[in-house]
């Protein structure tokens, strides 16, 4: 009985902790703000103030899969088609910081 009962704790614990991890934010509002204010000096130029743009010449990061985090980042690090690097511009944390902003949809995702 004494089993029984710890494996049923044992699975609502589980059970508690993956419920938690699905409705725990991805992002922090600061970062998302942060990567706001970094944004819109490094990127706003070419993909418009807020991601408002076209999407004809540069690509509309509004739209961009949220589940590509390291698409982004490469793409950021390395530079993509007319896009260039900004590895030697942007330390590793501000790109993360764009990516909290970008990948919350500009904050509307948190």
């Amino acid at each position: 009985m004494m089993k029984k009962l710890q494996f049923v704790l044992v699975c609502v614990a589980a059970l508690n902790g993956a419920a938690h991890a699905q409705t725990a934010p991805r992002f922090t509002t600061a970062a998302v703000d942060q990567g706001r204010e970094q944004f819109h000096r490094t990127c706003s130029q070419c993909h418009g103030r807020n991601m408002v743009n076209a999407g004809t010449t540069t690509y509309d990061l509004r739209k961009f899969p949220v589940d590509q985090q390291d698409r982004f980042l490469n793409s950021v690090t390395n530079g993509k088609g007319n896009m260039p690097s900004f590895k030697d511009a942007l330390s590793t944390e501000q790109i993360n910081l764009l990516w909290a902003y970008v990948g919350s949809r500009g904050g509307k995702e948190l």
